[in-house]
């Protein structure tokens, strides 16, 4: 055998060293690109339920819902939740309702004083307390309870949802004192988050004023979403105002 023969052996056993340290990384850099490649469809959708921390009845309902869509919209409300998960929210309305009620406001300390010192003083003498009242007329003295408008409660849900199916609601309550046709003090103006909010971080803030005989409440809510590493953002605001008892504008909107 040739000097070159003889080494002939030594080389493939080289060669055939060097394809089984190739496929030792070969299979290295595929798993490590498995690990980076992105996330499946469902498995984005189900990270953002389970985010959400719904009841089991409406984690299953959801993801029902969505394994019932086209793979095509299933990828593209996968993209949507990397972009920007609030997004995905529906929010839909009723009509507000509107009950009443009403208080007697009590007399004020200074005309009870004056009707107690008038009744008294008819017990000591028929004439003189006849003469004191004709007095209090002719100087136009006239005692009244003192009573307020009916006081009325407005109430104005907006459900959260997602492929309409409800995960939480916004509510609002406006109190208000009222004749038919103005607003004449305004009592209470109010909003809160009930429901599943999950990884949401939900502040409110109220205003409300009067103008014209109408009565407005607005309720802003500022909304925020940590997930997988991303901060979201999103304001609403709903908004109820009232000429008297008459609804003239009922509203939700971004801001």
């Amino acid at each position: 055998m040739s000097e070159g023969d003889s080494h002939a052996p030594t080389d493939e056993g080289g060669f055939g060293k060097r394809i089984a340290l190739g496929l030792i990384l070969g299979t290295g850099i595929t798993a490590a690109n498995a690990d980076e490649a992105p996330d499946s469809a469902e498995a984005v959708f189900s990270d953002f339920v389970d985010a959400l921390n719904v009841s089991d009845a409406t984690d299953a309902a959801l993801n029902q819902k969505f394994d019932q869509l086209p793979a095509a919209e299933q990828e593209r409300v996968a993209d949507v939740i990397e972009e920007d998960p609030l997004s995905l929210m529906q929010f839909s309305t009723g009509a507000p309702t509107l009950t009443s009620g009403s208080e007697t406001v009590a007399e004020p300390a200074l005309a009870r004083k004056v009707a107690s010192s008038i009744t008294t003083a008819a017990h000591h003498s028929v004439s003189t307390s006849r003469r004191a009242l004709a007095r209090s007329v002719a100087s136009g003295l006239h005692i009244h309870t003192a009573v307020s408008s009916p006081r009325y409660t407005a109430t104005y849900p907006v459900n959260a949802s997602l492929f309409g199916i409800t995960t939480g609601t916004f509510n609002m309550r406006y109190v208000f004192e009222a004749t038919s046709t103005n607003v004449t003090r305004n009592l209470e103006c109010s909003g809160w988050f009930t429901g599943a909010a999950g990884v949401w971080n939900i502040s409110t803030s109220q205003s409300n004023y009067l103008s014209g005989g109408s009565g407005s409440c607005t309720v802003r809510y500022n909304m925020a979403l940590a997930f997988k590493g991303s901060f979201f953002s999103t304001n609403k605001q709903q908004q109820l105002i009232y000429k008297g008892t008459r609804l003239t504008s009922a509203s939700v909107k971004n801001v």
